[in-house]
């Protein structure tokens, strides 16, 4: 499902000095498998992320999902693939201000070919499963932090992959929120959703098959 082989990437500065973020790391995810990416601030995790997002071209080594080689594609290609392949899930929701809930979440699949009733059946569908029926015409400036997460999820969902990238989806929710949000995780898990989840959130990693912690430009699995 998801293969990293011998990931390099090096930042160069202006004074000729660089940094190694990622030093010839290496990571193979089974289909199916969860796991979690723990690691101190500035270890490297959202350089990592790019790269499984394709959006980090400049490094070296092998990116592989489902058995498409990332390191082998152009800009275009990237991209469709990005839109058939993965979804994404944000700390900062990401969701745009002057557009309403169903807005938001049928924009992940602008690029699908659907009739607008089998879109609206979609967005649906997705908002009952993440408990906010009936909210597609409300404004995203009315919506509560974990109201606007849940949003988020049902964006992800919409997108129907069998991989969800998820950035520090707990970091700015409050305890109680979080705890929803925790729930809806672990069902989602169990429902066979694949996650590669970035966290320092303990009970969010625990959720996960297998936990990493990305220390010294190196992926060291310390559970699972």
């Amino acid at each position: 499902m998801l293969r990293l082989v011998g990931i390099r990437k090096e930042i160069q500065f202006k004074k000729k000095e660089s940094l190694i973020v990622l030093n010839e790391l290496d990571l193979e995810v089974s289909k199916k498998k969860s796991i979690a990416i723990k690691g101190r601030s500035g270890s490297g995790k959202t350089t990592l992320l790019k790269i499984l997002l394709g959006l980090d071209t400049k490094y070296t080594g092998g990116c592989m999902i489902n058995s498409h080689h990332l390191d082998l594609m152009n800009t275009a290609e990237l991209s469709e693939f990005r839109q058939k392949n993965l979804a994404v899930i944000t700390q900062r929701f990401d969701l745009l201000d002057d557009r309403n809930v169903y807005e938001n979440i049928v924009l992940a699949i602008t690029h699908q070919k659907l009739s607008t009733k089998e879109r609206k059946r979609r967005v649906t569908e997705v908002l009952s499963y993440v408990n906010l029926e009936g909210y597609e015409r409300k404004s995203v400036k009315e919506l509560s932090g974990g109201e606007m997460q849940r949003i988020g999820i049902a964006r992800a969902l919409i997108k129907e992959t069998d991989l969800i990238i998820a950035d520090e989806p707990t970091g700015s929710l409050d305890e109680e929120t979080r705890n929803e949000i925790l729930y809806l995780f672990k069902k989602l898990i169990s429902d066979g959703k694949q996650f590669i989840i970035v966290t320092h959130d303990e009970e969010v990693a625990d959720i996960c098959d297998d936990v990493y912690c990305l220390k010294n430009g190196k992926l060291t699995q310390i559970s699972g």
